[in-house]
């Protein structure tokens, strides 16, 4: 699968990394890396074993997040509520999620869209 959504994740597969990314440090108590929140507390989630995460930082439109997964052994994205988003597999490569925004008038501002 080169391409898929989960809640307001959007992940795509891609072939090399763009420059300038930072540390990517979220992480739940299992070392698992968050990938986005929840207004409920509850997660998405991508394994913790042989996976490293980043984040772009410069040139993101507001209230939207940019992470880049290196994926070395297969693993999956889950979200860890009573009744969750399906799972997807990730099988090893690079990937680019992007985490939804939405622009809530009352405040005037753009904000990440969290289920």
């Amino acid at each position: 699968m080169t391409a898929f959504a989960q809640g307001e994740i959007y992940a795509r597969k891609i072939s090399t990394l763009p420059s300038n990314l930072t540390a990517f440090k979220e992480r739940n108590s299992q070392g698992e890396w968050i990938i986005s929140h929840s207004e409920s507390g509850h997660h998405h989630l991508l394994g913790a074993d042989s996976v490293e995460v980043l984040e772009r930082t410069a040139d993101v439109p507001t209230g939207m997040r940019i992470l880049y997964a290196i994926v070395k052994e297969p693993t999956r994205l889950y979200q860890d509520a009573a009744v969750p988003h399906g799972a997807h597999p990730i099988e090893p490569g690079i990937y680019e999620f992007r985490i939804a925004r939405e622009y809530d008038p009352i405040m005037e501002q753009a904000r990440q869209v969290a289920d």
